[in-house]
């Protein structure tokens, strides 16, 4: 298995690998009363490694706005991971947190800070767990072909086989968690339940009718509610597949395993642009897999407030 963790280029990157320690670590009190704070946050994880992006504060027109201020926690324990300032003013902010633990659950608060040292009333909060991207399984692209394909040419995926997703065909049908097909000329991929050609005994993966277009990368895909809203409305659904978008790029979608674990699944333009390659009767898609194996656990979760403001503060 290789596993392929590529972070697209922005125009605002910061890694940050080990902790930016605040000293000393102030608590959020209330002198700056209803202060704004960041108008949007979102966040997409890949591997250990989670991008987070948020968009200015209106509290940085204010004469006495100095810096945003974050507090990473790991919300089993309460334990605080990392805390950062970012001062440099730009028109949006995007780091990259390392060093994360699959399968494990984070809570970051963006406050803003004022030069009396104080902070806003309330963070902007992102939940967040950590997911494994695939871009290939044993050194080769993840491709699905057509039902009319070869026996040796799979068609389905099982995402959770022995730790790994692989590729596997008709023979193994009962084990797929996604499947392609193409009938009467439309192209379609989603659950093998709702599948038209193939038959036996097939899983009810809920995909989501939500698709996500023109992004060339799972990067790109950037979540901030939880996946099973995000991903529109769920249910045993095959999704159409257009030959090609105007913009030459892929498509994603969202999608839960019947074990509770979620995906989220891009299908990659070839060359030409185009989303199905190949010719028949060897057709096929080819895709890119952010797969979170803990189950009930989707990549991204809103901000959990409590009493109106925020996460709750004693963890400081």
């Amino acid at each position: 298995m290789v596993r392929k963790l590529k972070l697209v280029g922005v125009p605002i990157a910061v890694l940050l690998m080990g902790c930016v320690e605040e000293n000393p670590a102030l608590s959020p009190t209330n002198t700056v009363s209803a202060s704004p704070v960041p108008e949007a946050a979102v966040a997409i994880v890949n591997e250990s490694t989670v991008k987070v992006r948020w968009k200015p504060s209106p509290s940085e027109q204010l004469p006495a706005f100095k810096e945003y201020y974050l507090v990473l926690v790991e919300m089993a324990t309460q334990r605080v991971v990392r805390r950062i300032s970012v001062t440099e003013r730009q028109p949006e902010y995007i780091l990259l947190l390392g060093g994360l633990r699959r399968g494990t659950l984070y809570g970051l608060d963006i406050w803003v800070r004022f030069r009396d040292n104080t902070l806003s009333t309330a963070p902007r909060t992102l939940l967040f767990s950590p997911a494994v991207q695939y871009t290939e399984i044993a050194g080769q692209p993840i491709r699905l072909y057509e039902q009319d394909a070869p026996p040796e040419y799979p068609n389905g995926l099982n995402l959770n086989m022995g730790g790994m997703p692989a590729v596997l065909t008709r023979a193994f049908a009962a084990q797929w968690d996604i499947c392609f097909e193409i009938v009467d000329g439309q192209a379609r991929i989603g659950s093998p339940i709702a599948s038209q050609v193939y038959g036996g005994q097939r899983k009810q993966t809920l995909v989501g009718n939500r698709v996500v277009t023109d992004v060339a990368a799972l990067d790109e895909v950037w979540v901030s509610s939880p996946l099973d809203s995000a991903a529109g409305d769920l249910g045993p659904l095959m999704l159409d597949v257009p030959e090609q978008l105007p913009s030459n790029k892929g498509i994603a979608f969202f999608l839960m395993r019947v074990d509770t674990t979620w995906a989220k699944v891009l299908i990659k333009p070839g060359p030409d642009g185009r989303l199905v390659q190949g010719t028949a009767p060897q057709r096929y898609v080819e895709l890119a897999i952010s797969y979170q194996p803990e189950k009930a656990i989707p990549s991204a979760l809103p901000g959990r407030r409590e009493n109106g403001s925020g996460v709750s503060m004693q963890r400081y």
